[in-house]
C-alpha cells in the first residue's frame, strides 16, 4: 500500500466529510493481531447487551476491570468502538458491527452499527 501525502490525507478526509467517496481501507494486520477471543466476546457484549457503563460491562461478563478497559482502548484504536466519558462513568459504543478483510490487499473496512 502506497504511503499518501499529508495534503491527499487532508482531501480524503474532506472528500469522506462531504459524502463523495468512502474512506480508504485501513491495513488488516495489527487488526487482526488485536482481536483476541477476549476482544471478540466485549463486541459481542456491547452489540447484544447494550451495557450503560463499562462497571456494568464487567458485571455483565466477569472480567477485571482493568483487562475490559485496556482491551476497549484497542478496540477503540481499530475504530469499532468509540469510548464516552459522562461525568465519572465510561461507557463504551459500538461503531462497527462487522468487519470485512480483504485478504489480497490486507486491508479492512467496517460496517457501521445500527
Amino acid at each position: 500500500m502506497a504511503r499518501k501525502s499529508l495534503a491527499e490525507l487532508r482531501e480524503e478526509m474532506r472528500a469522506v466529510a462531504r459524502g463523495e467517496r468512502k474512506a480508504s481501507p485501513l491495513p488488516a494486520a495489527p487488526l487482526l493481531a488485536a482481536l483476541s477471543r477476549e476482544a471478540l466476546e466485549l463486541l459481542a457484549a456491547l452489540l447484544r447487551k447494550h451495557p450503560a457503563t463499562v462497571s456494568e460491562l464487567v458485571a455483565q461478563t466477569g472480567r477485571a476491570q482493568p483487562n475490559i478497559s485496556r482491551s476497549l482502548q484497542l478496540l477503540a484504536r481499530y475504530r469499532l468502538i468509540q469510548l464516552v466519558r459522562e461525568g465519572r462513568e465510561v461507557r463504551a459504543e459500538p461503531i462497527a458491527k462487522a468487519v470485512r478483510v480483504d485478504l489480497a490487499t490486507g486491508t479492512y473496512e467496517t460496517e457501521a452499527a445500527a
